[in-house]
């Protein structure tokens, strides 16, 4: 049978169920109704079973949510069940503040190596992961099955690299260079323009100020 296409607004939801079952599930929550979830989540009741009905519902009617079975289940579907290995390339600042976040490890997400081509760099340890030089990244990543690799470098670069991460078995990019990446079909790439969510905030408060008549200019 023809596995049923999911929308990308599902999807995206997906994530942030993922996380606050997990804060339910380890305050020793055991059962949540559809509207219970709603009022934590700010998300209608009607849009929470909706999303959970693509992928088969997980309740029965009137008797709400387990809320172990559903974490686990929506983990499955995201690939959590799954470990991925992943390198960053560039240890500036934002590529370190990453290499430093260890809910990625508890996600299933493996920091295996991080890269640069600022020789003042190499060698230096974040979280106990050396600074390597680019030139023993496609070695790495052929060698340590690495899934995902992390773009925090120029958009010039992240364009000159990105077919020889490809090339040397990378599935998927987080890319955090300002520029949108051209990838052959089955590569996943998932761009992080920290600029757009500001402005986007910005336009959010700049209506909130008008609507509420604060906005003198």
């Amino acid at each position: 049978m023809e596995e049923k296409e999911i929308s990308q607004a599902v999807i995206g939801r997906l994530p942030r169920y993922f996380r606050y079952l997990g804060e339910l599930r380890d305050e020793g929550v055991e059962r949540i109704s559809s509207q219970e979830l709603s009022e934590l989540m700010k998300v209608t009741a009607s849009q929470i079973r909706q999303d959970f009905n693509n992928f088969g519902g997980f309740g029965q009617q009137g008797y709400g949510y387990n809320v172990e079975y559903l974490y686990r289940e929506i983990g499955k579907i995201l690939g959590l069940d799954h470990t991925h290995n992943f390198v960053i390339i560039g240890a500036g600042n934002l590529g370190r503040a990453l290499g430093n976040y260890i809910n990625f490890e508890r996600r299933g997400f493996i920091f295996r190596g991080m890269f640069d081509m600022n020789p003042e760099l190499i060698g230096e340890e974040v979280r106990g992961v050396k600074v390597r030089p680019m030139e023993e990244l496609e070695q790495f990543v052929r060698e340590n099955d690495i899934d995902i690799a992390v773009l925090t470098i120029p958009k010039t670069s992240a364009v000159e690299l990105v077919d020889k991460l490809i090339q040397n078995g990378i599935r998927a990019i987080w890319n955090f260079a300002h520029v949108d990446l051209n990838v052959p079909e089955g590569i996943q790439v998932e761009n992080v323009h920290l600029s757009d969510s500001l402005m986007k905030l910005s336009y959010n408060i700049t209506r909130y100020l008008k609507e509420s008549g604060q906005d003198t200019n």
